[in-house]
């Protein structure tokens, strides 16, 4: 891995400078005049990246101030740039749009897509189709809102155990082997979000009116069909999504309902309970062997191993500072893996606190590092680096399931207990994504419902999804409120699904890696090497793999994952 300059640099060493619109509109004022009167391919190239030399400029500080800020939201001055940082965000895109606006009828439109492909003119006309200088003000008043959100999660402070803990610090509370202990952190959570309903009502209210608003601006119908050109959804629709549900209510429901009844008898209840799902096995969930402390080495040595490389990609950025892996008060929820894209490097955020959730984080995580340094080159244009965000997910989802030769180096002994619990918890949230899902299309295809309107929709899609659930009047969750706990109904509409249809290419994967582990590793890698050079499909058939719409290859998977949990 390599900075674009010739050395890799520390983290620390990256400083952030406020970006400059003035500069950049003043830019592209400049590149859209050249397109516009360029005689050939290579005139019109060179503008087009002075073009992408600015905005990755601009995106390397969008992304460095987003991670200063969550790695310390008591900093005010983060918190400040962020909210700046937001707001001119939108203006940078309606920019972005203009430029390739004048690139699809420049005189040498015809060269340019011969000699750079048609994904960029995908893209460009994408651009046209989802933002305005109309509706600039309204896309500001949206981050503001997601923002609101973020910061109040992150701020959250639950008093348990006599300790003041964040909501990646109460976690390994929620899954104890003690039932009593589950109970009393259940409730902790339940009376924290209870206490947050109304503010949480109100800015999901104010968000569907204002997306909304801004689809109608834009000449679309609902959000619903903004929301699908947001996401970039090239060669599939919305019906194409609601196969796949219907797909995973017919072969998978069946299964987690199967799993729930085994995990009551296993647990030697009477009923489960929704405090009781996150506690699999009666003697508790397995948890790393190893210290929190040896996060970076270990995984260091495990990407090692997989890849056949030394050092590894994440050694690496262990090394330079790249990576924060354990939880912390003041630290944002969460975890992401964000490129800086001006050093061509990745940055690893986590909240570690022990559970088996944070190595499934950090492999989860290293799969985007891994596929983002793969594909730094694959295309003159930043656009284009990185594929859409289904793609995205069976880069990390994918390394979930390839790294279970491996997991001894992370659990030792119970290594195969943390396999069948990584394969539990992967049937059990293909439904819960899906209904994440459908509740958005419901919002947004019926915008005017009310607060308690939209509570009782997830009441609804619970009965459909998880048949199993129940709340034991915990007035929160009771009441139709546990959305409110999934951040990207808030920040990121739409998105969810797109770990589901990952979950699927990846099982596909692991199915075959269990024949033979080579072929499965090389179709991965022609997955993160191509980027974002083509769309969703293409890119699977490109790597030799099958559609997660395709019902056949559905059941088969189904049928996989239930048999090598015995169901």
């Amino acid at each position: 891995m390599q900075s674009k300059s010739n050395e890799m640099p520390d983290f620390s060493s990256i400083k952030y400078e406020r970006p400059d619109l003035d500069a950049f509109r003043d830019s592209v004022r400049k590149v859209r005049l050249k397109l516009m009167t360029a005689k050939d391919v290579n005139t019109a190239s060179s503008a087009l990246f002075d073009y992408e030399r600015n905005l990755v400029l601009i995106n390397t500080m969008f992304a460095l101030c987003n991670i200063m800020h969550d790695l310390d939201t008591s900093n005010d001055f983060y918190t400040n740039e962020l909210a700046f940082c937001d707001e001119i965000e939108a203006s940078v895109n309606d920019l972005a749009a203009g430029v390739f606006s004048v690139m699809l009828n420049c005189p040498c439109a015809k060269e340019l897509r011969e000699k750079y492909g048609d994904m960029i003119f995908k893209k460009a006309i994408n651009y046209k189709e989802t933002i305005s200088s109309e509706v600039i003000e309204d896309i500001v008043k949206e981050s503001a809102l997601e923002n609101e959100y973020s910061q109040i999660q992150s701020e959250a402070i639950i008093m348990f155990n006599g300790k003041e803990l964040n909501l990646s610090m109460l976690e390994p509370y929620l899954e104890s082997t003690d039932r009593n202990k589950r109970i009393k952190a259940h409730k902790a959570l339940d009376d924290y979000y209870l206490s947050k309903k109304d503010d949480f009502d109100r800015i999901y209210d104010e968000m569907v009116k204002i997306r909304t608003q801004i689809a109608k601006k834009l000449g679309y119908t609902s959000f619903t069909e903004l929301g699908y050109k947001r996401m970039e959804r090239y060669d599939y629709n919305r019906e194409s999504v609601k196969v796949f549900r219907d797909n995973v209510v017919k072969y998978i429901v069946p299964l987690t309902s199967k799993i729930r009844e085994l995990q009551t008898n296993r647990l030697d209840l009477d009923e489960l309970k929704f405090y009781d799902l996150p506690c699999l096995f009666s003697k508790g969930n397995p948890v790393p062997s190893i210290s929190m402390d040896s996060y970076d080495k270990v995984s260091g040595e495990f990407f090692r191993r997989i890849f056949g490389v030394n050092p590894s990609f994440f050694d690496v950025l262990s090394e330079h500072g790249f990576t924060d892996l354990l939880s912390r008060k003041s630290k944002s929820t969460g975890g992401y893996c964000m490129f800086l894209e001006e050093y061509a490097i990745p940055f690893i955020f986590m909240n570690g606190n022990g559970t088996a959730d944070d190595v499934a984080t950090i492999v989860h995580e290293g799969g985007h590092a891994y596929a983002a340094i793969k594909s730094a080159e694959v295309s003159p244009f930043s656009e284009c680096l990185s594929p859409t965000l289904e793609t995205c997910e069976i880069h990390s989802t994918a390394m979930e399931f390839l790294s279970y030769p491996y997991m001894d180096m992370f659990y030792g002994d119970s290594a195969n207990a943390y396999r069948e619990l990584h394969m539990t918890n992967a049937l059990l949230f293909l439904p819960y994504g899906c209904m994440v899902d459908e509740f958005q299309h419901e919002v947004y295809d019926n915008p005017d419902l009310k607060p308690d309107e939209r509570h009782e929709v997830w009441k609804r899609l619970e009965e459909k999804y998880q048949p199993f659930i129940n709340y034991d009047n915990h007035p929160f969750h009771s009441n139709g409120g546990a959305w409110m706990k999934k951040s990207h109904i808030f920040t990121s509409p739409f998105y969810y699904i797109d770990y589901c249809l990952a979950q699927i290419c990846a099982l596909e994967l692991w199915d075959e890696s269990r024949l033979d582990a080579k072929s499965a590793l090389f179709k991965y890698n022609i997955l993160c090497e191509s980027g974002g050079t083509d769309t969703f499909l293409s890119l699977l058939q490109k790597a030799g793999l099958s559609s997660p719409f395709d019902v056949d290859v559905f059941k088969k998977l189904a049928f996989s994952a239930s048999d090598f949990l015995s169901l």
